[in-house]
């Protein structure tokens, strides 16, 4: 770490290198111990805040993800609802305009042509004839007042939905800045975090996490060798797949690329948006949204039934196998990272395989 210090007279700094001295002289191990259990303690301070930072940042991108998607149904509940609202406004228009040519008929004519049309019945048939087609016309014109009374109902109805799916939206749309905008803090604070370890702590904090990913994955590859656990069958959601291994071939030209959250290319990707990104270039369009991935799959598979090209998934994270069997893998990890393939299994923790 960097220290800001007083400046040192001469003569205290030769004091202060005499005691420095003595000390080493007298318990030179435990001088440098004590340093070295401090850099210790620093260094699993700081690995133990980003372990949280990155189950946060996980659950922050999967709440942006979710925020997201119910802004974008809002906005088409909105455009469902102005359809209806163009549509009633037209039936309204037409039917008052209809009452109204009624209207200046009845007051053209006025009482007299009403009169004229009864009293010139030739026949008591024809009298009970032009009475009948009377009450049908003023039957039509309250079925029409009826009709434009119901049609009124409905629009103030859709307006009013459309009003509460606008507020939804844009409730949504700041949820999601807030979420991201938080995500962002967070990582800041992180970078921070770690620029104030110094190359020693820094090196430490580095072979701790080294170490913890090799400890888990001889864990895992121990459990498996000892006992294998039972994977679920295949979820077969009706639909053929087919064979996308391509996709994993576009991911691939997209190594190196940055994370960042609610993207999905060209340029920058967060996990999900990597997976749509790759299959829309084979002409397949996924949700942007981790969770929407595994709904919309049309087969959940083990992952050691991955094909080339399916989606490995866990809850909050998903890459595109690049091997059958998903050992080897693209994905965009977290924040501060790039599009990579070269993180083992036990990294991502995939549970299953989605394949479209």
């Amino acid at each position: 770490m960097d220290f800001t210090s007083p400046m040192l007279t001469r003569r205290a700094f030769a004091g202060s290198a005499v005691l420095f001295g003595a000390a080493l002289a007298l318990a030179p191990s435990r001088a440098f111990a004590v340093s070295a259990a401090e850099k210790q303690a620093e260094a699993d301070a700081v690995r133990a805040q980003l372990v949280s930072l990155q189950a946060d940042l996980e659950q922050a991108e999967a709440n942006y993800h979710r925020a997201i998607e119910e802004r974008d149904a809002a906005r088409a509940a909105m455009d469902e609802q102005q359809v209806l609202i163009d549509a009633s406004t037209r039936r309204i228009s037409d039917l008052q305009q209809r009452l109204g040519d009624r209207a200046v008929s009845m007051y053209r004519t006025g009482p007299t042509g009403f009169l004229d049309f009864m009293l010139g019945a030739k026949s008591f048939d024809e009298l009970a004839q032009n009475w009948d087609l009377l009450n049908r016309i003023n039957d039509e014109d309250a079925r029409l007042i009826e009709e434009t009374k119901q049609e009124e109902a409905r629009l103030e109805a859709a307006q009013e939905e459309f009003a509460h799916q606008e507020r939804i939206a844009a409730d949504k749309a700041a949820e999601a800045e807030r979420i991201s905008a938080d995500a962002n803090e967070r990582v800041e604070k992180a970078t921070v975090l770690l620029n104030t370890l110094d190359a020693e702590a820094r090196e430490l904090l580095e072979q701790e996490q080294a170490a913890a990913a090799a400890e888990e994955a001889a864990r895992r590859q121990t459990i498996e060798e000892r006992a294998p656990a039972p994977v679920a069958g295949p979820i077969d959601r009706g639909g053929q797949t087919s064979d996308n291994s391509a996709a994993a071939d576009w991911a691939l030209t997209k190594i190196d690329c940055p994370y960042v959250l609610g993207t999905a290319g060209p340029d920058t990707f967060d996990c999900s948006g990597l997976v749509v990104w790759a299959y829309a270039q084979i002409g397949i369009h996924l949700p942007h949204f981790t969770e929407s991935l595994y709904a919309a799959a049309k087969r959940v598979v083990p992952i050691s039934q991955a094909r080339r090209g399916d989606v490995l998934y866990r809850y909050w994270h998903c890459g595109i196998a690049l091997v059958p069997g998903g050992s080897k893998y693209v994905h965009a990890p977290t924040r501060n990272a790039r599009v990579r393939d070269t993180d083992p299994l036990s990294w991502s923790e995939f549970t299953c395989a989605l394949q479209f």
